[in-house]
């Protein structure tokens, strides 16, 4: 993990409002693959599955629970090697967890809610892509990452010779499997992780580098820098 998110030799207001203008992407993403019903990223497949298994909350702020325990987890597996500047991840979770509730609500205040398994498909693939552009702004912005990619980080550097694609796909999987998990043992269904989230898993990636090849160089020359992900 990167001691500080700062070193880059961009222009740091423009890198932080391209981070936040892809968190909020990111957010809008999460909510309509939400209000797909067919399952989320894995990214948010556990905070989606304990608003609909457990409720009592928001998704919005089931995704900053969840997310201040991954910052936990992070800090328990580096110990003292875990860097201070990196609990920048906590607001940033908040901020991702309010813009998944505004995103839901906007949503809402539409009327956009899919009618049918056809249209519940086309509604997910549309909020999958929305997810995977939102992701690949946030990182180009060479900032700070989510927590969820963060832990990512850490294990990566835990386990010699584990590339972190790799890593992020056993992470994706862990996720997947502990959400389902979940759903069956408090409703006996699948919720939040189904058909959607496998092909989440798949597309995102995909889209990733589609997306890196097409807006990368311009979101790099409006921060002025060279990003290491081009």
């Amino acid at each position: 993990m990167v001691a500080s998110p700062f070193e880059g030799k961009g222009h740091i207001g423009r890198r932080l409002a391209v981070m936040l203008l892809g968190l909020f992407i990111l957010s809008f993403g999460i909510a309509m693959s939400k209000k797909a019903g067919l399952g989320t990223a894995p990214i948010s497949c556990i905070p989606a599955t304990l608003t609909d298994c457990v409720g009592m909350t928001s998704l919005g702020m089931w995704t900053i629970l969840f997310n201040v325990l991954l910052v936990a987890i992070e800090i328990a597996l580096l110990g003292r090697k875990f860097p201070p500047i990196q609990l920048l991840q906590l607001p940033l979770a908040l901020y991702l967890g309010l813009m998944t509730d505004a995103s839901m609500w906007i949503l809402d205040a539409l009327g956009m809610s899919p009618d049918g398994y056809a249209e519940q498909w086309i509604f997910a693939i549309i909020g999958f892509a929305v997810l995977a552009f939102g992701v690949m702004t946030e990182i180009r912005a060479n900032l700070l990452v989510v927590p969820g990619d963060g832990l990512v980080m850490v294990l990566t550097a835990k386990v010699n010779k584990m590339p972190f694609h790799r890593m992020k796909m056993i992470n994706d999987m862990a996720m997947t499997v502990i959400a389902c998990v979940i759903s069956l043992a408090i409703v006996g269904t699948l919720t939040g992780a189904r058909e959607g989230t496998i092909f989440a898993a798949i597309a995102i990636g995909t889209l990733l580098g589609i997306y890196r090849k097409l807006f990368g160089k311009a979101i790099d020359k409006l921060i002025g820098e060279a990003s290491e992900f081009a």
